[in-house]
């Protein structure tokens, strides 16, 4: 790769590299998958330091137009050389919800940058395989957390001010960085609090949740808030299943799989939801809209995260965004 160093501009050595790179690009002398000479290769072509060539390349990997590989080298990974911003994005698990706030995400940064998504599925040693292979390599990591304590130990390792905490972990990274995240104590609260009325066509209110670690034991705890200050029987229950259902319940449901147990339920005995059994469920989908004449859901707006998170980025702004909680009223409350 032949680059030609100007002496006689001030313009450091490792920005010819990358505008070599990029002009080769432009002319089509450098494709996508085209491999491109090792650090020490241009070390000796030029009589270059190491810092030099690895700065030139890690911003060349930032930007998203090269990539490495342990043990083969350096590539051509994306020939478009206008991006701004080359984004990690690191999620727990793929969900129809998180699926939305992927696609407003990408959607709202496509002219300007590009992302790459990993999932981590709240496993801890994955979770730090992303993260070591990502350092460096990015304009700008969001990180989805997971609930351990060795977790920031590992975000650590990355450029403090290109990461951004996304949807959890808003108590643990608040003072330390930006982030677009749920507040899950506040958030159940203040829905059932603005919809008391609603709640109060019940004798009881149950929330099923399946564990109270991490986010979850918010959630009891803003809807343990909300019951203490109104006139209503509560009950938190980790298992629907074994639990004494009656006529007048009204239920706060986390897992999908308890959802469709109390549909299933109501059928069989013949309760009326909306009347004689009441059913809130976390986190809108389009088949709750469906399901029993509709569902009534309780979600963040996944859509809204997305699009805030970029617009974060793409404005170069290091914020502090409680996401938006709203209800969905329909049949089923």
């Amino acid at each position: 790769m032949n680059i030609h160093f100007n002496d006689n501009l001030s313009i450091p050595k490792y920005r010819h590299i990358i505008d070599a790179v990029k002009q080769k690009l432009k002319v089509g002398e450098l494709k996508k998958g085209d491999k491109i000479p090792s650090l020490n290769m241009l070390c000796k072509q030029y009589g270059l330091s190491q810092d030099t060539v690895l700065m030139a390349y890690n911003e060349l990997k930032a930007k998203g137009i090269i990539t490495s590989q342990v043990g083969k080298g350096y590539f051509i990974q994306n020939e478009n050389t206008t991006y701004k911003h080359n984004v990690l994005l690191v999620f727990d698990k793929l969900t129809a919800y998180k699926e939305e706030l992927y696609d407003a995400f990408k959607e709202a940064i496509q002219e300007d940058g590009s992302e790459q998504i990993f999932f981590h599925n709240n496993n801890l040693g994955m979770f730090q395989t992303i993260i070591d292979g990502a350092v460096g390599n990015y304009s700008q990591y969001v990180i989805m957390p997971i609930n351990h304590p060795d977790a920031m130990d590992s975000i650590s390792k990355l450029p403090p001010k290109k990461v951004f905490i996304l949807d959890q972990g808003r108590k643990q990274y608040r003072n330390i960085y930006p982030f677009v995240c749920q507040d899950f104590e506040n958030d159940i609260y203040n829905i059932l609090k603005e919809n008391s009325s609603l709640v109060n066509k019940y004798l009881r209110i149950i929330l099923v949740i399946p564990n109270q670690k991490s986010h979850f034991k918010d959630i009891v705890t803003g809807f343990t808030n909300f019951c203490k200050q109104h006139p209503i029987d509560a009950e938190v229950a980790g298992d629907v299943k074994s639990f004494e259902i009656r006529k007048g319940d009204a239920f706060v449901v986390v897992d999908d799989r308890d959802l469709g147990f109390l549909v299933r339920y109501s059928i069989e005995k013949k309760m009326a939801l909306g009347v004689d059994l009441g059913i809130i469920s976390y986190n809108e989908t389009p088949l709750k809209g469906i399901v029993a004449s509709g569902i009534t859901t309780i979600s963040t707006d996944f859509a809204q995260m997305g699009k805030s998170m970029a617009d974060m980025i793409l404005e170069n702004k290091k914020l502090k965004i409680d996401n938006p909680f709203l209800m969905l009223k329909r049949a089923s409350f």
